[in-house]
């Protein structure tokens, strides 16, 4: 009985020996496939990283002269459109100022309140202004 335990004893240390090589080679490369992920896993960081910080510059707004797309002259209860009578006098200049007054389209609302509300654009920049009856309305494309 004795030399079969011993003999045992010298089969599983000899397969031990044996098994030993299989498992150094298996954990280096678990440990070399474990590195090259990690590489790639940071490169693909840092590749998402740049990305986002770097966001492509915005184009400059164009500017250009006025283009008047519309204007309503009157109260809030009655109102007339001013559109054509404003365009006329502002749309290829830079800069128009003007007197807000009946003419631009009568008088929509006696005895009350007016004011002028004109949108224009300035190449790609669209422009709201206002102003009230008797005051002077700025359209302006320079700034």
């Amino acid at each position: 009985m004795k030399k079969l335990m011993i003999g045992a004893a010298l089969s599983a240390i000899a397969l031990s020996a044996a098994a030993q090589p299989r498992e150094e080679a298996y954990r280096r490369g678990y440990d070399e496939g474990y590195e090259r992920g990690y590489q790639k896993g940071l490169e693909e960081g840092e590749r998402r990283a740049r990305a986002a910080m770097a966001p492509p510059a915005p184009a400059a707004a164009r500017i250009g002269p006025i283009h008047v797309t519309g204007a309503t002259y009157g109260s809030p209860a009655h109102k007339c459109d001013a559109t054509r009578y404003v365009a006329r006098r502002a749309n290829g200049k830079m800069s128009y100022s003007f007197e807000v007054t009946n003419e631009m389209c009568g008088d929509p609302s006696h005895g009350d309140r007016k004011e002028l509300a004109v949108t224009y654009r300035c190449g790609d920049t669209l422009k709201t202004t206002a102003a009230n009856e008797h005051r002077n309305l700025y359209l302006d494309c320079r700034s």
